[in-house]
């Protein structure tokens, strides 16, 4: 049985060797685009694990780290059965917003997804945003490299959008931080789609989070597709508040 690792090197980048298992993949035999959230992030809150920066440690601190942006692109979609190498590094802050890079690869090296995600820090005890500056658990990262994937930036709202489906937030959506679980919002994403467009190749994926959704909340998906530009817009709202903007791009 194959054995797999997971490191740091000496530049303090993070590695994780995992092999991408039937029941992580769509009917396509591709990974799903909550399994691609999950794994990442996952990986994520385990480069911080190993140094020591644990859930619970941030807990007692009274110090929360959630996802605030996220964007991906799909050089070539990971399958099943694939044996896949994930790096993932900090990156300087920009704003309030920590920032971290991420580069799955095959056996061979070649590069199948790279992507992008920020973050925040928040006071458990009133839920407002912290400075980037305020966490001290680890040197501050000051390292900016270019963009391989698109920018984690304000998604454009089409003006018309229609209703897809409406949801209710249920317990297997909620983690740890009493709210959805950021992966979770991949599969309402998917599973709102007309089915024409639940096969398509995708080539990149924005989600933006503006609002935490907790249990018992009720999802009203709306969603843009254009054809015409090959993008398709999904916004989920509680309540008539936004809760998540999405946009995916496709061949």
């Amino acid at each position: 049985m194959k054995e797999f690792k997971q490191w740091h090197d000496e530049e303090n980048n993070f590695y994780r060797q995992f092999k991408l298992y039937f029941s992580q993949c769509n009917i396509n035999q591709e990974i799903m685009l909550s399994e691609i959230l999950a794994l990442t992030s996952d990986t994520a809150v385990e480069d911080f694990h190993q140094r020591g920066i644990t859930f619970d440690i941030l807990k007692e601190n009274g110090i929360a780290i959630l996802t605030s942006r996220i964007a991906f692109r799909f050089h070539k979609m990971p399958r099943s059965n694939q044996t896949i190498t994930l790096k993932t590094w900090e990156e300087a802050s920009k704003g309030l917003q920590l920032t971290r890079s991420y580069e799955l690869t095959d056996e061979n090296g070649e590069v199948l997804v790279n992507g992008f995600s920020t973050w925040l820090l928040v006071n458990l005890e009133n839920r407002r945003i912290m400075k980037p500056s305020t966490f001290t658990m680890r040197p501050e990262p000051t390292l900016t490299l270019p963009l391989k994937s698109l920018d984690c930036g304000k998604i454009g709202m089409p003006e018309e959008m229609q209703l897809l489906d409406d949801r209710k937030i249920r317990f297997s959506d909620i983690d740890a931080n009493g709210h959805m679980n950021n992966s979770r919002y991949a599969t309402y994403i998917m599973d709102s789609l007309p089915e024409e467009f639940q096969n398509k190749t995708f080539t990149d994926l924005r989600l933006n989070y503006a609002h935490e959704a907790m249990l018992g909340d009720n999802l009203e998906i709306y969603g843009n597709l254009n054809a015409g530009e090959n993008r398709i817009v999904i916004v989920g709202k509680q309540n008539g508040n936004v809760c998540f903007e999405s946009e995916l791009f496709y061949k």
